[in-house]
């Protein structure tokens, strides 16, 4: 009960005048006027009264002016008040104001009781109310505010407008603590990455961010330190330390078998990204993807196609890098180690990639990189030996991460949908968490090529980017 603040009352303690501030836990108190100096202002001293915030009725065993100064008072007793608080703006005892007047709180004598109303426990919009609280300003069930909370579909619109009105007034918050506590489950979704491709990050953490916006729901972006006893462990800790809803989990970690089984034995909703060797989770068809830009390329003329892969160890860099050497093989053109380097997804390997890459002769006339930052590298590269992109060279990035579009001249790219990825992999969650609703199908994602300024064509012509068939080995195709 919040008494603190709200109540108003005076009463008299070691022989002095005493009055209680509201909104606040110190008391003024004046010692009491002889008959010579009635016409002079007492001065006031400061008395903490933080007892007062506890009690509703209060009784006081006030010193006798005359008492000796070694004597202890006695202790005031407090007792609380049972009685139900009413609604806001209820009038108290017949009066529009809730709170006494000065008059009326005046008291003196010994044992004097002020009986105070619960009414006065009422702070305003401002204050924590609870779900029981809502529902009877509401005049419904908590069971109703509850569905109302968790946007269930089996709530009427005109009791969903009930209880928005009530809310709104009162400017309530749920406790998503106490909900975590109820319901053993904190209301956050995390997303484990492991740092090495902050574009991606950044547009999967987006389309999550849009799926559970108006929603109860938090984000929590968690890099995944494999530097002490693993990626298992560090998720491990993770999550018993925070113990989130659900987990999407992006690639290389989502192809860690180990990582995803994590979560399962601590029974956390997981969801993976990227194509798995299983064939499970939410992916594009990297492999025909990449096929599709190779051959795009050979059509405006370009015979000799450099290529920066990915970290081998990753399955979303092999995929793409068996697009580009099923594309070249289907043309006849060479595919020789020599025109293929590896990289790790960061800016400074697409620089050192591309200073090999250059040095060949006669050199390639474009290079795609398996990410945008990688691209980004090669960029720079390509300056540090004078060569103008696209005039002398072109660069081609993948997956569309904003840098595609920051460098200088903006690099033309695969655009991989990992926001409408990130928006699917929520619905996934909730499909795990809450069985009533409907369950997430994995699917694969339309890749499409966008054109900005990083390629230049050799011939007059460029051909449409070709569909490359479809091979016995590759997932299903995109749909």
């Amino acid at each position: 009960m919040r008494k603190a603040g709200l109540l108003r009352f005076g009463f008299s303690i070691f022989g002095q005048r005493c009055h209680y501030r509201p909104h606040s836990s110190v008391m003024t108190a004046q010692p009491p006027l002889s008959p010579d100096d009635s016409s002079q202002s007492a001065p006031e001293i400061a008395l903490t009264h933080d007892d007062a915030a506890a009690g509703a009725s209060i009784k006081n065993d006030a010193a006798t002016p005359d008492a000796p100064a070694a004597s202890k008072p006695k202790r005031r007793k407090y007792t609380r008040s049972a009685a139900k608080r009413p609604a806001p703006g209820s009038p108290q005892n017949g009066s529009t104001s809730p709170l006494p007047s000065p008059a009326q709180n005046e008291m003196s004598g010994k044992d004097a009781v002020l009986d105070l109303d619960p009414a006065f426990e009422y702070a305003g919009p401002t204050a924590h109310l609870t779900i029981t609280e809502i529902a009877e300003l509401a005049a419904v069930s908590t069971k109703t505010i509850s569905r109302y909370l968790n946007n269930s579909p089996l709530l009427s619109p005109a009791m969903r407008a009930r209880v928005e009105a009530v809310i709104a007034e009162t400017g309530f918050v749920p406790n998503a603590q106490a909900r975590a506590l109820a319901l053993k489950r904190n209301f956050l979704l995390a997303l484990v990455h492991e740092g090495t491709d902050r574009g991606i990050v950044e547009a999967v953490g987006a389309g999550m961010l849009a799926a559970i916006r108006n929603s109860e729901l938090a984000l929590v972006l968690q890099p995944l330190d494999a530097g002490s006893g693993g990626r298992a462990a560090a998720l491990h800790t993770f999550l018993a330390r925070h113990r989130p809803s659900g987990i999407v989990l992006l690639p290389p970690l989502s192809e860690d078998d180990t990582v995803a089984a994590t979560c399962q034995r601590a029974g956390v909703a997981c969801v993976r990204l990227g194509q798995l060797r299983d064939g499970d989770g939410l992916c594009s068809n990297d492999r025909v993807a990449m096929a599709g830009l190779v051959s795009w390329l050979v059509g405006m003329g370009h015979r000799r196609i450099g290529l920066v892969g990915g970290p081998e160890s990753s399955l979303l860099a092999q995929q793409r890098e068996l697009g580009y050497l099923d594309a070249m093989a289907d043309h006849g053109l060479d595919r020789g180690p020599a025109l293929i380097e590896a990289g790790d997804n960061s800016f400074e390997s697409g620089i050192a990639a591309g200073h090999l890459l250059l040095e060949i002769s006669p050199r390639p006339s474009a290079i795609i990189a398996c990410n945008d930052a990688m691209a980004a590298g090669l960029l720079h590269a390509a300056g540090e030996y004078r060569l103008s992109v696209p005039d002398d060279l072109s660069v081609v990035g993948f997956d569309d991460t904003p840098i595609a579009a920051m460098t200088w001249p903006a690099l033309t790219t695969m655009h991989v949908p990992w926001r409408a990825m990130g928006i699917e992999a929520v619905a996934g969650l909730l499909a795990q968490v809450d069985p009533a609703r409907a369950p997430t199908n994995d699917r694969a994602f339309e890749v499409r090529l966008v054109e900005r300024g990083s390629v230049r064509p050799l011939i007059a012509a460029a051909q449409p980017l070709p569909v490359p068939a479809q091979r016995p080995t590759d997932p299903s195709p995109l749909g």
